[in-house]
């Protein structure tokens, strides 16, 4: 029987009761946020769901539900993986290896239900709220983006691979990873991807990906 992979994402908007009170604040906000929307969240639900004071949650974030939202997002990419691919020796040795890496832990990092959900509420509060799209795509996407493009560019300096536009064929294969895996999950009522069926689209996108290069 396949089994759905555990996302990250499922750990951070659950970190338990010894959580200290940012931690705790964080993850109530984002439970929040994914339960009643961007523009269904009042700050004094969020305080009620981490059990503090409307006054403390000010205090820590005076400029309101924005900036609380872009903090949620900046913890999500702290705990995202495989960020040191652009330097990993493994990884520069052997460019397959490292877009399988690159493209596996994505995939799963976005993966469980909490993280479906997230991707879900801001695709849909996007479309009312462009700054929320933007402001994730500032905190998450550019960066990500940012440490694939570095890796091409590392592999084409060294001549393991012919890059032309190290930021492009980043762009491309993300975007083709994206609608393959991420889309996919969440869609309304979709079921998570277990962590085999990752893997084979994954390795099926790195491999149309590197003939692409060669050619």
């Amino acid at each position: 029987m396949n089994v759905a992979t555990s996302s990250p994402v499922d750990d951070l908007l659950n970190p338990g009761e010894s959580a200290s009170r940012p931690i705790r604040i964080l993850a109530a906000a984002g439970r929040m946020f994914i339960e009643h929307g961007y523009e269904g969240t009042s700050m004094e639900e969020i305080a009620k769901a981490a059990a503090v004071t409307r006054q403390t949650l000010y205090n820590r974030f005076p400029e309101g539900k924005e900036s609380l939202f872009v903090a949620v997002a900046e913890r999500m990419w702290k705990a995202f993986p495989v960020m040191n691919v652009a330097t990993d020796e493994r990884a520069l040795v052997d460019p397959r290896s490292g877009l399988m890496q690159i493209g596996t832990e994505f995939a799963c990092f976005w993966s469980g239900p909490a993280a479906a959900d997230f991707l879900r509420m801001v695709i849909m509060e996007g479309r009312r709220f462009p700054v929320l799209a933007d402001r994730f795509d500032e905190v998450i996407q550019a960066p990500a983006m940012s440490v694939i493009s570095d890796y091409l560019a590392e592999l084409a300096r060294r001549g393991v691979l012919v890059v032309q536009e190290p930021a492009t064929a980043a762009r491309d294969f993300m975007e083709t990873l994206d609608g393959r895996v991420l889309w996919k999950q969440v869609r309304a009522n979709s079921e998570p991807l277990a962590r085999e069926e990752i893997e084979y689209i994954v390795e099926r996108t790195v491999d149309a990906f590197l003939r692409s290069l060669r050619h």
